[in-house]
């Protein structure tokens, strides 16, 4: 029997000396006895030779996408950041507006509603296949699309309730970088972070996750405002605030631009170091052990 520590075998012997399954043991022992990190990185260590070892690293640029409204003498045309519509068909649209506030925009939705316009809203890049944002009589000039491109500047971060509420063109990246910034994380993202907050839940995006409520992630909107035509002594618009308790949030949410124009939007957070810390430490366990 060894009176030395666990290590002095493969220092005393040869490797041919010892039979394979002790050997595969002793490692085992050791390895777990200098603790997962060193596992962890050992992995690390692998993956990076064996990825990077025999090739050159060379610079590589993205573009973004160019802007999906394209406007002249004759009208505007709407794109979507794939280039190309399901239909192969364009989108040609009479006009577009471009507001900065929530009262702006439902004045651009009052405008639409005083003037019997078909009205669709378009974000930043038009991160969609399907024509969702082409109104429905755009080859017939009776129509005008709502851009949220510089309706992006509102983000109010609720720490004590573990909430935030962002205005609906707010980028899904500056979300999460302003979310976690005070120490906050939202639970579900997409694979792409250039969508904006209203078109990523109105149109059911989701990302992939098991933990909570899963990777949809309008599972995680605690409330939003919305935008919705009214009568004229309403000023042919209003907005609705909807809440968690609301009959009308999971209808509201993923409307698909069906039921009115999203304005804002309130995602319930969660502690940003306590939900590292548990997948990671999962993460670390099966590491140490394989």
């Amino acid at each position: 029997m060894l009176e030395t520590p666990l290590e002095s075998p493969f220092k005393a012997l040869s490797c041919n000396k010892i039979p394979f399954y002790r050997r595969l043991h002793l490692t085992k022992i050791r390895n777990l006895n200098r603790g997962p990190m060193f596992s962890f990185r050992w992995l690390l260590g692998a993956l990076h030779l064996t990825i990077w070892g025999p090739v050159t690293l060379t610079m590589t640029h993205a573009m973004l996408p160019p802007p999906p409204v394209q406007c002249n003498d004759n009208g505007c045309t709407l794109y979507n950041s794939y280039g190309v519509w399901n239909d192969r068909k364009d989108c040609h649209v009479p006009s577009i507006t471009y507001p900065t506030t929530e009262e702006e925009l439902r004045l651009a939705v009052a405008h639409a509603n005083q003037n019997n316009l078909k009205v669709k809203v378009v974000s930043r890049f038009s991160h969609t296949i399907p024509k969702l944002a082409c109104p429905d009589d755009a080859q017939h000039g009776n129509s005008m699309l709502i851009s949220t491109l510089k309706y992006n500047s509102s983000i109010e971060i609720d720490t004590a309730n573990l909430a935030v509420t962002a205005d609906a063109g707010v980028g899904l990246r500056e979300l999460i970088d302003e979310v976690e910034r005070s120490g906050l994380s939202l639970v579900p993202a997409p694979y792409w972070e250039g969508v904006s907050v209203g078109g990523v839940i109105s149109t059911g995006a989701h990302g992939s996750s098991w933990w909570g409520k899963g990777g949809a992630v309008h599972d995680h909107v605690i409330g939003l405002n919305l935008i919705v035509p009214a009568r004229e002594s309403e000023g042919y618009a209003k907005i609705i605030r909807i809440g968690a308790k609301d009959p009308l949030l999971n209808a509201a949410k993923v409307s698909l631009g069906m039921l009115g124009v999203i304005s804002k939007v309130s995602f319930k957070c969660f502690h940003f170091v306590t939900i590292l810390d548990s997948n990671f430490m999962i993460v670390m366990f099966n590491f140490s052990t394989w």
